[in-house]
């Protein structure tokens, strides 16, 4: 088991992508601090199927944003399984409005949630590696738009650019403490969130997409267990696009013609 004996910090685990990151962190031996803001239920569950697997877990509500309580989470996950391994930053908002539209306080929200969790709790866990002489490992949750616009998400955006450019720069900080800080950045993933937003969700993205379809939630969950376990113990610093090919695509209004050979018309030359 890849991640057998360590113990699994995952923000935002009560639904969607985390949920299934803590799942596939258990089921490859890890006990899991099960964290969520709003919905318990949703954590409550998560936290019982983990044991069912046989795996210890605990469910902790707290405001990542807020470093009160991320140090208050941190020091309850140590006290109950004597450490923290893996740091997965995995909460994040995603407020659509028009940037005309925009105001400050979904602004400062969309940062504080998505890119300021990153540095509390990243630091939090970070410092208590360091205190005890013990290597971890750090895996921010990104996402494509870190790479380029996505329609009326500016501050979601600017904020997984941020996430970008601070796994780096954290990665390069800690490596002499055997802490390594990676990130994965998923394109369209079938979760609820973007079913019940986005009309016409996932149809509309597959003639973007040249896997031809969205990804799932355990696409994701599996590299992230790779990126967090030791069979990745010289990466570090490094985005892994998890995205179908969405990010290499350039999508051309002629390409079909070439695809299906109905056209043996050479394109212009630009």
């Amino acid at each position: 088991m890849k991640l057998q004996g360590k113990v699994a910090l995952i923000t935002g685990a009560s639904k969607g992508i985390g949920a299934d990151i803590a799942r596939e962190a258990a089921r490859e031996g890890a006990r899991v601090i099960v964290n969520y803001h709003t919905d318990k239920e949703g954590a409550e569950q998560v936290c019982a199927e983990i044991a069912r697997l046989g795996h210890g877990a605990i469910v902790f509500e707290a405001d990542v944003s807020e470093k009160d309580q991320v140090e208050a989470m941190v020091e309850e996950g140590t006290r109950t399984f004597g450490t923290i391994d893996v740091l997965i930053n995995n909460s994040g908002i995603a407020l659509w409005k028009p940037f005309l539209d925009l105001d400050e306080e979904n602004w400062d929200r969309t940062l504080s949630v998505n890119l300021k969790s990153v540095f509390l709790c990243s630091q939090a866990v970070a410092r208590r590696l360091v205190a005890c002489k013990t290597a971890g490992s750090i895996v921010n949750i990104s996402s494509v738009g870190g790479h380029a616009a996505l329609d009326c998400l500016v501050p979601y955006c600017a904020s997984k650019g941020g996430m970008t450019l601070a796994t780096k720069a954290m990665a390069v900080e800690l490596a002499p403490y055997r802490i390594r800080v990676n990130a994965i950045a998923p394109g369209t993933i079938d979760v609820q969130r973007n079913r019940s937003t986005e009309p016409g969700f996932p149809d509309r993205w597959v003639p973007y997409i040249p896997f031809g379809r969205v990804g799932s939630p355990e696409e994701v969950a599996k590299p992230v267990v790779f990126l967090a376990s030791e069979e990745a113990e010289y990466v570090t610093g490094q985005i892994m696009w998890v995205d179908g090919g969405l990010t290499s695509y350039i999508p051309m209004p002629r390409s079909d013609f070439a695809r299906t050979g109905e056209s043996s018309t050479p394109l212009d030359p630009v």
